[in-house]
């Protein structure tokens, strides 16, 4: 196993994705629509990692979802970015 096989592990494993899940979850409440940025400023966090993987992990488990044909810009980042929603019932 290579070190960053090994580290990626070990970081994995001290994060409590249920929690981090809940957190999301409760600033996407339905009708609300955010970016990847905006929801970890929203929670406060320092780290795009710190929201990303799990945005990406509650898309994968049919929670949340991309809108459909809508992208927002960031100009922190220069680039057009997708925006998360809750997906509709």
């Amino acid at each position: 196993m290579s070190i960053t096989q090994e580290t990626r592990r070990e970081s994995n494993v001290k994060t409590d994705r249920e929690t981090r899940y809940q957190k999301i979850l409760a600033i996407l409440k339905p009708g609300v629509e955010m970016t990847a940025r905006e929801v970890k400023d929203a929670l406060g966090f320092d780290d795009m990692d710190a929201v990303r993987p799990r945005l990406t992990e509650l898309c994968q488990k049919g929670i949340l979802e991309t809108v459909p044909d809508k992208k927002k810009y960031e100009p922190s980042t220069n680039r057009w970015v997708a925006v998360y929603r809750r997906k509709p019932c």
